[in-house]
């Protein structure tokens, strides 16, 4: 009895270890998708699973390095020959780094001893070494690391590690499509700080990209404001919006805007962040028709404010205002970036209601459709009734591809083509594999029931509703959740029937921010996830019904 314990004890942990084990390498793909939804663009090469964490930036400009450009070790060089070599390459680095002082750019002289700089030339350097390098001696090492050393690959790794906030040009765009630059390089057009703990300082050399930079310490004060005025022949009618070049440092701190101009003045009504330590442009657009059109939208909203505009006839001044994120809010305004793109860029919410529309209407139609005919194959008696199923039975052998286009021109002649009727009205019409798992389900059931029903003086309508329906609802259930499934994600037939954005569902929606954000991997990543969510939530909340529907399914005859 013991011994047969134990083999059933071992037996069940054996299961359960695969089952468990199963489990976590089925949602692996989920578990990427949802780590990189929560990544900035310039974390997705090399790949890491973990995202990164914003440092808590209270001081800039600083030298960080990011986590995923570390030196890792080369597949082909061995720990020991990694361990031996590494030390010596990264002080021969600084060494070599500290001897170039005199020649290189002023600004990168406080840097030159620190790790992450050495680590960072060193990285652009590990691609180009032959398979067998580190099996040499650490010398022999070092020396072709420091050989390679170039003003190109300090100026790489400089730029990679120096985390600054900078401002540059200002483009002005009309209405009438007149765009005007203006470049602030020069001293015509200067940024200026009027907040003690902001200092700005021209950057003209050691870096690719000449601005202004911006030394900041939120260490007393939590905030600061640069501004900017130029010259404009646009009135106030006539602006749309406004493009600033800024640096950032990968702080995640907050930044708004305030626009005057012609006695007007706008401010932004949600803020933007600072989060990549690449140059991008920042846009903010005033209010317009185009806020709540059905396209792309790739800017940040301003709003007409009570609050006084002075500044002179023909000028235009340009107020921005840096607000301090700690860390907590700095990583939740890193990881709900991605998402919070999704919903400012496409009118998401008008996708999913579409999305829903559909689901309901589908559900609805095959629930109905496909009871109603099976019912009629299982409980009644008619001429050609089995010939008839076979028939049904056999369309399931016909290829979709087969009828999508006899069906679309059929949809074309009645009218149909761009709107949703394509897409719901056939649900009513029954699925073949939905019919026979609903006959199945319905010849199990007692004839008596039925003739019970008869005696009392039920008719057929009120066999099928009263009696069949609720006694074959796991079956429905099932049904609900095939029919959710595969219109939620269905792309080919919206692609195929719609045309207008305003009668996108999420999944072709999705689709055209694809077209548009095709490099932005988080971004996609993240609109990926909101479409998956509901279908998980689905499964979660009614898996009962989906695996007693199956196995009722087939213990059925």
């Amino acid at each position: 009895m013991a011994s047969r314990n134990t083999k059933r004890t071992v037996r069940g942990i054996v299961l359960h270890t695969i089952l468990i084990s199963g489990s976590v390498l089925f949602s692996l793909p989920f578990l990427w998708l949802f780590s990189t939804s929560f990544k900035s663009p310039d974390e997705m090469y090399p790949p890491k699973w973990i995202p990164q964490v914003p440092e808590g930036v209270v001081e800039s400009p600083y030298i960080a390095i990011r986590s995923n450009r570390r030196v890792q070790r080369p597949t082909s060089t061995s720990v020991e020959d990694w361990q031996r070599s590494r030390p010596a390459v990264m002080s021969a680095l600084k060494e070599r780094l500290m001897a170039r002082s005199e020649e290189l750019p002023e600004l990168y002289r406080p840097y030159l001893d620190r790790p992450e700089l050495s680590e960072a030339v060193f990285y652009r350097l590990i691609g180009r070494a032959p398979d067998d390098l580190f099996e040499k001696t650490p010398d022999f090492v070092a020396a072709w690391f420091v050989e390679r050393v170039d003003d190109t690959t300090i100026l790489d790794s400089f730029e990679s590690v120096y985390r600054r906030l900078a401002v540059a040009d200002v483009t002005i765009h009309g209405w009438d499509g007149l765009e005007v630059d203006r470049p602030t390089q020069g001293d015509a057009y200067p940024w200026e700080s009027a907040s003690p703990n902001a200092q700005l300082v021209r950057r003209d050399e050691g870096l690719y990209r000449p601005a202004i930079e911006v030394r900041y310490s939120f260490r007393e004060k939590r905030d600061f404001t640069l501004s900017i005025e130029v010259p404009t022949q646009m009135d106030a009618d006539s602006l749309k919006k406004v493009t600033v070049s800024i640096h950032g440092d990968r702080s995640w701190h907050e930044v708004d805007a305030a626009i005057e101009l012609d006695g007007r003045r706008w401010e932004s009504t949600r803020s933007a962040f600072i989060g990549s330590d690449t140059w991008q442009d920042t846009t903010w657009q005033v209010p317009s028709a185009e806020d709540d059109a059905l396209r792309i939208r790739n800017w940040e909203p301003l709003a007409l404010s009570d609050a006084p505009a002075d500044v002179a006839p023909g000028m235009m001044r340009v107020n921005l205002r840096f607000r301090y994120a700690p860390r907590v809010a700095a990583t939740v305004n890193k990881f709900s970036n991605p998402y919070r793109q999704v919903f400012n860029m496409v009118p998401l919410w008008t996708y999913v209601y579409n999305s829903v529309l559909l689901v309901a209407l589908n559900i609805t139609g095959q629930v109905l459709g496909s009871s109603l005919v099976a019912f009629a194959f299982a409980r009644l008696r008619w001429p050609g009734r089995d010939f008839c199923f076979v028939m049904v039975l056999a369309t399931l052998m016909i290829p979709p591809q087969v009828t999508m286009i006899p069906v679309f021109l059929i949809f074309r002649q009645v009218g149909w083509y761009n709107t949703l009727q394509p897409l719901w009205v056939p649900s009513f019409a029954g699925a073949a594999f939905f019919i026979f798992l609903l006959r199945q389900f319905m010849r199990g059931i007692p004839a008596d029931l039925e003739d019970s029903a008869k005696i009392d003086g039920c008719g057929y309508a009120g066999i099928y509703a009263r009696i069949i329906l609720p006694l074959v609802r796991p079956a429905l259930a099932t049904i609900g959740i095939f029919t959710f499934m595969n219109v939620w994600n269905d792309f080919m037939g919206p692609l195929i029937y719609l045309s207008d954005q305003e009668l996108y569902p999420l999944s072709l929606g999705l689709f055209a921010l694809q077209t548009f954000q095709a490099s932005n991997f988080a971004l996609m990543m993240a609109a990926s996830v909101l479409m998956t969510l509901p279908v998980i939530a689905l499964f979660f909340l009614a898996q009962r019904q989906f695996i007693q529907g199956i196995a009722l399914t087939g213990m059925k005859g």
